[in-house]
């Protein structure tokens, strides 16, 4: 996972790309290092562009990072989501928890777009 920062209009935005699977090898270390990067900013994007799989435990380590950003008054947007990883958030309704935007750019762009913090689109 690679985690840059982006300054977005004066708010700073954490960019982290998943790639590969997102499961539950390594869903707790997802949701221990987002604890890190939370230090630096609340609000972040997951570029899954070029994430291949994602199942019920790296769905569950993600819904983790946003309730943990929410209550930092942060949020957690999702971009770049090709039709498999899609369907996981489709089946489980869990889209409805996140603004999901086509690429990353968009989605930090999001944060400067709004006045306040929160989910939906």
């Amino acid at each position: 996972m690679k985690f840059t920062l982006d300054n977005i209009d004066g708010k700073l935005v954490g960019i982290a790309e998943l790639e590969g699977r997102l499961d539950a090898r390594n869903g707790k270390s997802l949701k221990k290092i987002f604890l890190e990067w939370l230090e630096m900013t609340p609000l972040t994007v997951f570029d899954c562009s070029r994430l291949d799989f994602i199942d019920s435990s790296g769905l569950g380590a993600i819904v983790g990072c946003l309730r943990n950003a929410l209550e930092k008054e942060g949020d957690v947007r999702l971009a770049g989501l090709n039709a498999k990883v899609a369907m996981v958030f489709e089946l489980t309704q869990a889209k409805r928890l996140f603004s999901i935007f086509d690429n990353r750019d968009e989605a930090a762009a999001s944060f400067a777009a709004t006045a306040g913090s929160g989910t939906g689109q």
